[in-house]
């Protein structure tokens, strides 16, 4: 399962980084530093919420993840910048699975950030997106298994990842 949440984290970053190539830097739960390349983006599972159940004992999860958008606020129109930023980072999460088998980002907000001291000489503002996940193991396997999209295997103890059974398909 960990290899799941792994990957999507850095599946996030790599999409992020290839869609807006402003930006130099993308990391996960980062260690803040003194200096950084800017611009950069930050992006942390903020929280598990309920999420639909989809009636075959899984864990249904509304994953609420996080991406603050960090720009060296001394750079020549900065509020400017963190905000087209901030609008670009929206457009790539929004509806996007990231070529994982979670259900389409859907975009909740994007507001500045002031809660980070350890970011107070950047401007900072904050997307937020969720995504719907299903941990556990299918007991409905096989009627997922006829529907369009992604199919799971024949094995139901390996389920890690997919939308329906988080079979990792």
């Amino acid at each position: 399962m960990t290899i799941f949440w792994n990957d999507l984290h850095n599946a996030i970053c790599t999409t992020l980084k290839r869609e807006i190539p402003a930006i130099q830097t993308c990391e996960v739960y980062p260690a803040i530093r003194k200096e950084l390349v800017a611009p950069a983006v930050f992006v942390e599972l903020a929280s598990l919420e309920p999420g639909k159940d989809a009636g075959t004992e899984e864990l249904a999860l509304k994953a609420r993840f996080e991406a603050r958008i960090v720009i060296d606020s001394t750079v020549e129109n900065a509020s400017i910048i963190v905000r087209a930023l901030a609008a670009e980072v929206a457009k790539v999460v929004n509806k996007n699975t990231f070529n994982m088998n979670i259900s389409p980002g859907e975009f909740l907000s994007a507001e500045v950030d002031g809660f980070r001291p350890e970011l107070d000489a950047y401007s900072v503002w904050l997307v937020e997106w969720a995504h719907e996940v299903h941990v556990g193991q299918s007991t409905n396997h096989t009627e997922y298994a006829s529907n369009s999209g992604p199919k799971p295997p024949n094995t139901p103890n390996t389920c890690v990842g997919c939308v329906w059974c988080l079979c990792g398909v």
